[in-house]
């Protein structure tokens, strides 16, 4: 297999590549992009153009980029109109009330994401649970905001500035008095819930019917749409938690249905068993995995639905227990005027994983090769030799990483060009810290995001607060590093790598973006 030809493949296995029609650096990224017709421009994602990418696995990704000289903030507010004291002024209304509609009440709203911890209605329900919440913003763990000032502004962010936790570190310190009737609503400008979504569960509950601990299930999901719509906001809400690792969402046209419901006949339970994509012709659209909220596409910008058109997910379950069956299911917000919207483009792009047992970790699989003869055997192929060929590094080049710590660092060229909406890295427990960069070691260096402390628990569709726009020739450049320390010690000692297993590695990467005029 040429050197191109295992790229393509590596990307089609995963259905981890994306580009747009005017990305498409040769001819045979050209012939497997989807047509384009002015009824139903879809955002296309397709096969891995030629790379010419450079990897460095010689500096952990805290070290490869310089820090601007003046620190930016990730804190750009939903600007949240302050409220109208009613009684002596306590500072409540005026600056302490925007801070937690901002900052707080997106998730803990009835029915929100945060809501089973505690949920802000009304102003008493912030007197009321005032311990709380001292207990957890002093200790940073809310509201949980990973990314660092080293990245760009975002937009909605839910991280505190300095000055907005001292201030309601000091209210709250001072005896928590209400300046406005305890009643008063406290709804957030902007709720985490979708307005008024289309609820669509799978075609039918899977149960764990493979029996495997690592199950990899593409589910169908059919919203029997009757006539064509834009769809605006998404979000896949698990049901069996406990289970539920991470999704994948795509959209398939109307014409793979008999195709789809094939699949899911010859193998038992609910959907087929799928450890790259889906199989069909498909166009990605929404990943999960904890914590993340739903997404909404810009004003004017969108992903067009025609009749008949629906989703596969393909869900990654991690069988610790055995519940009842799963219906996660998927939230849809459309729209069905008649206005064409800008077509969005989600691209993926794909950074070796390869961490080699640390010290005093001996057993059978931390030699590579015993390791990659297991994953394969488990999962039946296995991306992580394809994944290193394309950022043009080998296992030689991690061999050293012995310390209990390694990193990897791969450069590509943008795949889609237009302007950012949002951007996502994706890693699992041993994830340590994380880091996309816009065209590095030049002057237009520019951070996209920074994580210096991953937490799988908390991952994000991060969308910056100023335009950014991907031009032709641009490179982003994708850094992730691990520790060894984070694995479970109840496990056997491993060498790990690139693969589907929840106790396996990732580095993986979304930038959705739209045209520019």
């Amino acid at each position: 297999m040429s050197r191109r030809l295992a790229v393509v493949a590596a990307a089609s296995l995963l259905a981890a590549c994306g580009t747009s029609a005017d990305e498409a650096g040769s001819s045979a990224a050209e012939q497997v992009a989807p047509a384009e017709t002015d009824e139903a421009p879809v955002a296309a994602t397709t096969s891995a153009p030629t790379t010419t990418s450079t990897t460095s696995s010689t500096a952990p990704a805290t070290s490869s980029t310089t820090a601007p000289s003046t620190s930016t903030t990730t804190t750009v507010p939903f600007a949240h109109p302050p409220l109208v004291p009613t009684s002596e002024e306590t500072g409540f209304a005026t600056v302490v009330a925007p801070i937690l509609l901002d900052h707080c009440a997106s998730c803990h709203n009835p029915g929100g994401p945060g809501s089973t911890h505690w949920y802000l209605s009304t102003a008493r329900d912030v007197v009321e649970v005032t311990p709380y919440i001292i207990e957890q913003v002093v200790s940073g763990q809310m509201p949980p905001w990973p990314a660092s000032d080293l990245g760009v502004p975002y937009a909605k962010s839910l991280g505190l500035t300095d000055d907005e936790l001292d201030a309601v570190l000091g209210w709250l310190e001072a005896g928590s008095a209400l300046d406005v009737a305890e009643d008063t609503p406290m709804f957030a400008a902007e709720l985490a819930a979708l307005e008024d979504p289309l609820v669509v569960a799978p075609v039918e509950p899977y149960g764990g019917e493979s029996g495997r601990y690592d199950d990899y299930r593409c589910l169908v999901y059919q919203p029997d749409l009757d006539e064509g719509a834009w769809l605006t906001g998404y979000q896949f809400v698990a049901d069996q938690t406990e289970v539920v690792h991470h999704a994948l969402g795509y959209l398939v046209p109307a014409r793979e249905w008999e195709d789809a419901l094939a699949r899911d006949a010859r193998d038992e339970g609910s959907g087929w068993e799928c450890f790259g994509g889906t199989g069909l012709d498909d166009t990605f659209v929404v990943g999960w995995a904890p914590g993340q909220l739903p997404g909404r596409y810009p004003a004017g910008s969108g992903l067009r639905l025609e009749p008949g058109d629906f989703f596969v997910v393909q869900v990654h379950y991690h069988y610790d227990t055995r519940p009842g069956p799963d219906a996660s299911w998927l939230e849809l917000q459309l729209d069905h005027g008649s206005t064409k919207l800008e077509p969005v483009t989600i691209s993926q792009y794909l950074t070796p994983a390869e961490i080699p047992c640390g010290p005093g970790e001996v057993g059978p699989l931390c030699d590579r090769t015993a390791a990659m003869a297991r994953a394969v055997g488990e999962f039946g192929i296995v991306p992580a030799d394809l994944i290193n060929l394309q950022c043009r590094v080998s296992p030689a080049d991690f061999a050293d990483m012995t310390d209990g710590t390694a990193w990897s660092s791969c450069d590509l060229p943008v795949m889609a060009t237009g302007e950012i909406i949002s951007v996502l890295g994706h890693m699992h427990a041993l994830g340590a810290t994380y880091r996309m960069t816009l065209n590095p070691d030049t002057a237009e260096e520019l951070v996209l995001l920074d994580i210096p402390d991953w937490d799988y628990d908390w991952q994000y569709n991060y969308e910056p607060a100023q335009s950014i726009v991907l031009e032709r020739g641009d490179v982003l450049r994708f850094e992730c590093s691990w520790e060894r320390s984070r694995r479970d010690p109840d496990l056997e000692p491993a060498y790990v790598l690139w693969s589907f297993g929840s106790d396996d590695e990732m580095c993986f990467s979304t930038v959705v973006t739209r045209p520019t005029p």
